[in-house]
């Protein structure tokens, strides 16, 4: 975004409307411990695999006109998972997405390092997909979970099961052995308040220790009949 104005990789200036535009992060962008802006912007045409997108020429006819302007690179793509689908799909879009809170890490770079992202101009910000995260509608269960993920504990156990010569030093399957609540008991209470004000100074959060209980309750299996 420049002078209002979008501008993209052909360097064109481009007007339109805001309801589909989302701030995009990169598995480079994630380098802060905590994200408030975005310097990328992402066209999302659907919130759902499979969503019919014919509403876009109804309601938003200045990005229906730059998409149908630039068909012939959708038509282009390769992937059988566009066959069929309607015009503009995208993939790997769902109710995840849209979580206003996100924990998230880097899938390429060895960086043994989680980045809490926030919402920007009251949206959720969008995720490429070398990136892995999970997603939160509470603040505060996200940043107990970044300081959970930022442990000495986490790290050891990450650096243990990877492998720096990896294409993706993450996968999806390594991230889901990491157990937030088994992580959780590794760290004492008082240790998590530091790190919660140590975070409201430095990036201007406002979160307290208020809902540890509930986050940890949350987490713990529901016990059949």
């Amino acid at each position: 975004r420049i002078n209002g104005h979008f501008i993209n990789k052909l360097s064109e200036e481009i007007t339109l409307e805001e309801d589909l535009i989302y701030g995009l992060l990169k598995s480079s962008d994630l380098k802060n411990t905590v994200i408030k802006n975005t310097r990328k912007h992402v066209i999302v045409t659907q919130k759902k695999v499979g969503q019919e997108t014919s509403y876009i020429q109804h309601l938003y006819p200045e990005t229906y006109s730059y998409l149908k302007k630039n068909i012939s690179n959708f038509q282009a793509r390769k992937s059988s998972i566009y066959n069929g689908k309607p015009l503009f799909s995208i993939f790997g879009i769902g109710d995840y997405s849209f979580k206003p809170y996100k924990v998230a890490i880097s899938g390429l770079y060895k960086t043994y390092h989680f980045t809490l992202v926030l919402p920007q101009n009251n949206k959720p910000v969008m995720l490429d997909d070398t990136c892995y995260f999970i997603g939160f509608e509470k603040i505060e269960y996200a940043v107990y979970s970044v300081i959970l993920l930022n442990s000495k504990t986490t790290e050891a156990f990450l650096k243990a099961i990877t492998f720096s010569d990896a294409k993706r030093v993450f996968t999806k399957d390594l991230l889901m052995r990491l157990d937030l609540l088994s992580i959780s008991k590794t760290i004492t209470q008082k240790e998590i308040e530091e790190q919660i004000i140590f975070l409201n100074v430095k990036y201007g959060l406002n979160v307290n220790i208020s809902d540890w209980d509930s986050f940890i309750n949350e987490m713990n299996p529901l016990k059949k009949e």
